[in-house]
């Protein structure tokens, strides 16, 4: 994701909306004042040819307020606590538009279950603990070098990769 479209969800989406915490500690919008969304949120909506439904803002504030990568559960529970009558299909369906127009990420874990959050700035790659799927992202990208390697030996203009590195955090390790 671009920082630009990044300084647009930090700095531009009405945010201050969104009172009420949850419970398990996630933040959510007002269900009475949940259609403001600021305009750039709207038009990235327009541009990718998507509705800015409450419940994808829902989705997007909640990982906006999180400090770490949230299961679709954690969405979930975050998102009923707000819009009640919201399905887990819903969340799913969210998470996928708002993937799609890149505002958020998706991490894959160790054990074939998925996290989210909100798309970090610039170019980046997860690291995930293997421990306690603590999330960390890095900014070195060594596949842009074997990407252009690759072009020119296969003839194919490679134009995105996905690289997700396993490890044990230092918190782990200590254990």
């Amino acid at each position: 994701m671009n920082s630009k479209k990044n300084s647009v969800i930090n700095s531009t989406f009405d945010f201050k909306y969104l009172s009420k915490p949850s419970p398990h500690g996630l933040a959510g919008p007002d269900a009475n004042s949940i259609g403001r969304a600021s305009k750039e949120i709207k038009t990235i909506f327009r541009r990718g040819m998507l509705k800015c439904t409450p419940q994808r803002l829902a989705v997007l504030d909640i990982l906006q307020k999180s400090m770490k990568h949230l299961s679709i559960n954690e969405v979930y529970r975050g998102v009923k606590k707000i819009l009640p009558r919201t399905g887990l299909a819903t969340i799913y369906r969210a998470l996928e538009a708002l993937e799609k127009l890149g505002l958020v990420v998706r991490v894959h874990l160790e054990d074939s279950c998925q996290s989210y959050a909100v798309a970090p700035s610039g170019h980046q790659h997860p690291i995930v603990c293997l421990e306690c799927n603590r999330v960390v992202d890095f900014a070195k990208c060594p596949i842009e070098d074997i990407s252009r390697g690759l072009s020119r030996e296969t003839g194919f203009m490679i134009q995105q990769h996905f690289l997700q590195l396993f490890g044990r955090c230092r918190e782990c390790r200590a254990l």
